[in-house]
């Protein structure tokens, strides 16, 4: 399997393209392309303070971490003093922008949407346990098995 560089999440503000491409001074990208209600963060906007991008039950961030035992600790494993920006709570996980754009028009929106529940796993085993710079949580590698 080829490892994934990019997707999209739908959280309860906003729509954010994540990437493992990282800036000039090391933060990969969690940049906002579309709201959907009122957020801090505007369009265009990115997280900032992290070099690894956490994905969790509650929402995605930015941290850092050591590694361990030959992967990264996950963002359940270090101090939150460790984490920098973060979303707010996800809706649903995409590999395709147009995806998560209908998503995100939708009505009735929930955290953790059934309606996309195929799409989002399918975003969650793409990026598996062993990336180099998305990192999932505990317990979303324990919803993956």
């Amino acid at each position: 399997m080829s490892i994934v560089h990019e997707f999209f999440a739908v959280t309860e503000t906003s729509v954010y393209v994540i990437s493992d491409k990282k800036d000039e001074s090391g933060v990969p990208t969690v940049e906002k392309i579309a709201l959907r209600g009122k957020s801090k963060i505007p369009v265009w906007g990115r997280l900032r303070n992290g070099s690894l991008v956490g994905i969790t039950k509650e929402r995605i961030l930015l941290y850092e971490g050591n590694r361990r035992d030959g992967r990264w600790q996950r963002p359940d494993e270090v101090n939150t003093v460790f984490w920098g920006g973060g979303t707010s709570q996800i809706i649903a996980l995409f590999l395709k922008k147009e995806e998560a754009i209908a998503c995100s028009n939708s009505e009735n929106l929930e955290v953790w949407d059934s309606r996309w529940e195929k799409q989002t796993n399918e975003t969650l085993k793409s990026i598996g346990d062993n990336h180099p710079v998305f990192v999932l949580s505990r317990e979303l590698i324990e919803t993956m098995c």
